[in-house]
């Protein structure tokens, strides 16, 4: 059986595919009852592709958004998303031979008589994903469009009325809306398409390799057991393999059955508890960026030449005028450019602590001044030097001040580690969307996540409040033992 690793498995060559799992059913998605595990019907897929090139599949979380960029950097070696080959993607990024042959199916609402079909919604509110065969469809209709960053969303909203209509992909619309007793189609599908693996300029010898490899998947029928147990298998794909299959006999057939009823609480759990251990190590190593760089920024500010302090102004106002998600692309997607290419995890890390040392030397700059201009003229009297007199009566005073602000901007570095997701990064907030997006348990997942950012962050402002106490303490002890000597 194909779905078996050989026993040098890690000796073999991986082949690293990269896709958006968050609302990425039945193409590949976390699976309820296993979430530490990834399914779908491109997983298997990309699993059968790999054991015909005799290499291992190893998969690459990432961003819809972000998927070319991300194969252009050498994130991973080709994409496998239900990629369409576009005009532009072709501009940037080579195709392989199609896998699967889409077609575009419209969702309504059940109760909804008005529109049976495409050319109904002139003046309705149809919701699709963005940059695909039915935004671009609805764009040339003159249809008024509503872009969504996953299925999940979409069909949500059309329930709630929020939007009139879905166009989707059959396989998202299978998954999502088919099964959903308040939604219906309207019309039979339409306006095929196809799907294709994605890969950098150049790799001709992978793209050679890939296409042998669908080609041999659908000849031994691999394929079509796959499409057929996630219920994909169609006319279409009856068509499209046909040729290539050469009357071969098909193979038998493995229903497949939603998991989402058997949804394991367990492991996902235990999932965000991982996730929150890398929100806590993003936003600690971040915020010891951000003191290192804040206080001499701070203080540059403060006491420096004009030149210095034009140059800490201009890093202020540029890191707290744009956002952080901007800047984080920017490091991510910019810096290869000239030939700096860091991980995601440590770009977040880099990206967060610069953005809030901006914040912090604010902080810092704002107690420092608050300090009286006589404690400088007291310490020199007892013949301290400037550096002395900084680091013994300045600065001790100055952290009292600055304590209760850089508690606040602790706690929320931990809620904007979230924005890490843009750039591949997996922490709770990302963990939260697969899991939900899989799952369907926004509510209590939501109230779960919430808990554990409420976990990471209470503690932090109670140790805040004793440190505060303790050197409020300290001082008073201090002020005492002078006026009684």
């Amino acid at each position: 059986m194909w779905l078996t690793p050989g026993p040098d498995l890690k000796a073999q060559e991986a082949l690293r595919w990269g896709a958006d799992p968050s609302g990425g059913a039945p193409y590949v998605f976390n699976d309820p009852a296993n979430p530490d595990r990834y399914i779908g019907y491109e997983k298997e897929m990309v699993d059968a592709l790999a054991q015909a090139m005799g290499r291992r599949a190893e998969f690459v979380p990432s961003d819809w958004e972000t998927l070319v960029p991300a194969l252009q950097r050498r994130s991973f070696d080709v994409i496998v998303n239900g990629l369409e080959p576009t005009g532009d993607r072709a501009q940037v990024i080579l195709f392989s031979k199609p896998y699967y042959i889409f077609q575009l199916q419209l969702t309504v609402r059940r109760d909804d008589n008005r529109i049976n079909s495409l050319d109904d919604c002139k003046n309705r509110v149809v919701g699709t994903l963005g940059n695909t065969a039915a935004s671009r469809l609805l764009q040339q209709q003159g249809i008024p469009l509503s872009t969504y960053a996953d299925p999940v969303g979409a069909y949500r909203d059309l329930e709630l009325k929020r939007i009139d209509a879905v166009v989707m992909d059959v396989p998202a619309e299978a998954f999502y809306a088919r099964s959903n007793p308040k939604l219906r189609q309207a019309g039979p599908p339409f306006t095929r398409g196809q799907y294709v693996i994605g890969l950098r300029k150049g790799d001709t010898e992978l793209k050679a390799q890939i296409d042998a490899a669908i080609d041999k998947i659908i000849i031994d029928g691999t394929l079509e057991t796959i499409l057929k147990k996630w219920g994909l298998w169609n006319e279409a794909q009856a068509e499209f393999q046909g040729p290539i299959r050469a009357g071969t006999q098909p193979t038998k057939v493995e229903e497949y059955t939603n998991p989402t009823t058997t949804f394991n609480w367990g492991e996902a759990l235990w999932r965000l508890t991982r996730a929150a251990a890398v929100t806590v190590l993003l936003a600690l190593g971040s915020m010891v960026i951000a003191v290192v760089f804040g206080l001499p920024l701070a203080v540059g500010q403060w006491k420096g030449p004009a030149w210095v302090r034009a140059f800490c102004t201009v890093y202020v106002e540029f890191f707290r005028g744009t956002p952080v998600l901007v800047q984080l692309l920017f490091l991510y997607f910019g810096l290869p450019v000239i030939g700096i290419a860091m991980p995601g995890w440590l770009t977040a890390l880099v990206g967060l602590g610069l953005n809030y040392a901006a914040y912090e030397s604010q902080v810092y700059r704002a107690s420092l001044e608050a300090i009286p201009t006589g404690q400088w003229e007291a310490a020199y009297s007892l013949g301290m030097g400037p550096v002395l007199a900084f680091r013994r009566i300045i600065l001790p005073q100055a952290f009292r001040i600055a304590l209760p602000p850089m508690t606040n901007d602790f706690v929320s570095l931990f809620k904007d580690t979230s924005v890490a997701f843009a750039i591949s990064v997996w922490e709770l907030a990302t963990a939260y969307r697969e899991l939900a997006n899989a799952s369907g348990q926004f509510l209590l997942l939501g109230v779960a996540v919430s808990a554990f950012y409420l976990a990471m962050s209470l503690p932090m402002a109670h140790l805040a409040r004793l440190l505060e106490r303790r050197l409020r303490d300290r001082a008073t002890e201090r002020v005492t033992e002078e006026a009684t000597a």
